[in-house]
């Protein structure tokens, strides 16, 4: 009878032992597919997030070649100042020299408040892909838990 008792104590212990194996597997696959999901919606942050840097950096290159152009033109009318001969000719090119430089003012202004403006759209793209990524990454965790938990539930049943 003894004998009966230990081995039926030994088999109960083997099942026991192979369900809380089996467990961890679980737990374990799902905590793999969390990091993976963890790490795909990371990347695809990341990814939106150099794009965005991306747009700011070609708008901000574009700002300054249009304010580069402005400043030129405006040397330009300035340029015709020290060419004047006549006083008449001098106080009209000033005159177009002024113009031209509040032109040129008005036009860098413009194109650095554009670049500014893309500036801001491209840090607000890369925050909203950042937190649909950290969304995304709690959702693969909870989800990792919740099938860790249930495991342990299963297990306990099994015991």
């Amino acid at each position: 009878m003894k004998k009966i008792v230990a081995a039926l104590a030994s088999a109960m212990l083997v099942t026991t032992v192979f369900a809380q194996t089996a467990t961890p597997s679980d737990a374990s696959k799902a905590q793999m597919k969390a990091n993976s999901e963890k790490s795909e919606a990371q990347a695809t942050a990341n990814k939106k997030k150099a794009e965005a840097q991306s747009d700011a950096d070609k708008a901000q290159a574009s700002a300054n070649e249009d304010k580069a152009s402005a400043q030129a033109d405006a040397d330009k009318k300035a340029a015709k100042m020290q060419k004047a001969t006549t006083p008449k000719e001098a106080s009209e090119a000033h005159t177009d020299a002024m113009k031209a430089q509040s032109k040129a003012d008005k036009k860098k202004h413009d194109a650095q408040a554009k670049a500014d403006r893309k500036k801001n759209e491209a840090a607000k793209d890369a925050n909203v892909a950042q937190a649909k990524a950290d969304k995304e990454k709690v959702e693969a965790q909870n989800d990792a838990n919740k099938k860790a938990a249930d495991a342990k539930v299963d297990a306990a049943k099994k015991q």
